[in-house]
């Protein structure tokens, strides 16, 4: 049964049971030969592989990073067999890569800053998503200059319409909307996956929000990598490329679903690389907060993850395991962002309705009620009033009542990109978005009702200030109401 409202663009799909907290173990694929690439790079985790004489080369690289403090030159250790067990300082982690039939070394650059910066965020939420969609349009193929006029143009907007935050997508396809060691540029930049950038796109996006007073939370996509054609389009010398070659990697590591290709959370390794690139973003850039969506398990099938499963030993279901999975991802990226700036927030913008995270093993009871796994909390609520399965009042009066952990704030995501169209999955609410021009401002007045209440949040920007011609004056409508 699919529910509620099919979404488009950044986000997944949408369709209300309770679950319980999984814990998984932690493993990564046996060594199967005694070739083996490891590479330093910042995140905190220990390795444990059989002891085997090892011979090491130290690389010195330097760093370039857009914001203070300055990065000095770092060391990069390229271990040639597997290593004895390691236990890294707090600002570095070895990716132990248990060797294919040909190994590519591959050395990755070693970051140990902890930013200073503080944060501007607000007590009260308000915000706009801006996808890779918006890249196509703002940043593909433009100048330095012509991005910064359109970046600057979209945020006055912003703040015309009383909004204090941008939630901007810097990883769309395991790609990177800024200076990267990790991951190639993002396709939106120049057409291309991979290509050179001749600026950083994120480094203007900073500057121009905070110059508006807006706080900028620098969103990713952790998991997702992309299709085949994307994938080929990278370099041999970023990571995952390597699994996806690998005969030993290519379904464990790194597993295709449908169309798409998607990090494996299972293994340590995948999720190192996820944390290093948090680590990355937090500790180069002035960013105010970091945010993942719903891009969890792509699939409810065994057969994404069937022999890592067997593999694990656990006493699991494949369910709870998945969710065990995915909550030490999360916190793995909650610690990262904290270590690396502890004024920094983090959030998830799980789906709306509360059975679709089950599908895709995203723990919102964890996540709402206990430490350590996110500082808001995001859901999706893309419903309508009238809508049949999940209408918005009763949602967000559950979402209110399931985040006890005070710790935790409760922001609500709305769905602008509905107004004037049939909303297909909503029964018999599916004509209220066109029937109506007020539905925003009154989903707004609701949300701001809820005991738990830190914001609001639309989906997304094109949705509202370019939008679709035989929507236009409609919207025009509800951005007047909104204003009221």
């Amino acid at each position: 049964m699919l529910t509620g409202c099919q979404r488009i663009g950044g986000h997944g799909k949408v369709r209300i049971t309770s679950a319980e907290t999984a814990s998984a173990p932690e493993f990564s694929l046996p060594v199967v030969s005694s070739s083996a690439t490891t590479q330093t790079i910042a995140v905190t985790t220990e390795t444990t592989t059989p002891e085997i004489t090892t011979t090491t080369a130290e690389i010195t690289t330097e760093t370039e990073t857009t914001t203070t403090p300055e990065t000095t030159a770092t060391t990069t250790t390229v271990t040639t067999t597997p290593p004895v067990t390691t236990t890294t300082a707090a600002t570095t982690t070895t990716i132990t890569t248990t060797p294919a039939p040909v190994t590519t070394t591959v050395s990755l650059p070693v970051s140990n800053i902890v930013n200073g910066y503080n944060t501007l965020n607000y007590a009260e939420q308000k915000g706009f998503w801006f996808t890779y969609l918006e890249w196509g349009t703002m940043m593909k193929g433009k100048t330095k200059s012509e991005f910064t006029q359109n970046i600057n143009e979209a945020f006055d907007n912003v703040v015309s319409l009383g909004f204090n935050t941008v939630y901007v997508q810097v990883r769309a396809f395991g790609d990177a909307y800024y200076k990267s060691e990790l991951y190639p540029s993002g396709e939106q930049f120049d057409g291309q996956i991979g290509g050179e950038m001749s600026y950083d796109p994120l480094s203007v996006i900073i500057k121009s929000a905070h110059d508006r007073g807006l706080s900028v939370h620098a969103w990713i996509n952790p998991m997702r990598i992309g299709s085949d054609s994307q994938i080929k389009a990278v370099s041999a010398d970023f990571l995952y490329k390597q699994w996806y070659n690998s005969d030993l990697y290519n379904g464990e590591y790194i597993v295709k679903s449908a169309d798409k290709w998607y990090l494996n959370p299972c293994y340590n390794e995948p999720v190192d690389l996820i944390t290093a690139g948090v680590r990355e973003i937090v500790g180069n850039y002035n960013v105010d907060g970091i945010q993942v969506d719903d891009y969890f398990y792509p699939t409810e099938s065994a057969e994404f993850d069937k022999s890592a499963y067997k593999q694990s030993g656990t006493t699991l279901t494949l369910s709870d395991w998945r969710k065990g999975n995915v909550n030490r991802m999360v916190k793995k990226i909650y610690n990262a962002v904290h270590e690396t700036n502890p004024d920094a927030v983090f959030g998830i913008s799980p789906q709306g309705l509360f059975e679709n995270n089950t599908e895709i093993s995203a723990d919102i009871y964890t996540w709402a009620t206990e430490k350590g796994y996110c500082d808001y909390i995001l859901p999706q609520v893309y419903f309508g009033f009238e809508n049949s399965t999940a209408p918005y009042a009763q949602t967000i009066e559950s979402w209110s009542n399931l985040v006890t952990n005070p710790a935790v704030k409760l922001v609500t995501g709305l769905s602008p990109y509905k107004i004037g169209l049939e909303d297909t999955w909503a029964g018999g609410g599916k004509n209220e978005w066109i029937e109506n021009t007020d539905i925003l401002a009154r989903q707004i007045e609701a949300a701001k009702s809820l005991k738990n209440y830190s914001g609001y949040a639309l989906y997304r920007y094109d949705s509202i200030f370019n939008p679709a011609r035989d929507v236009a004056k409609q919207v025009d409508k509800e951005i007047e109401n909104i204003k009221k």
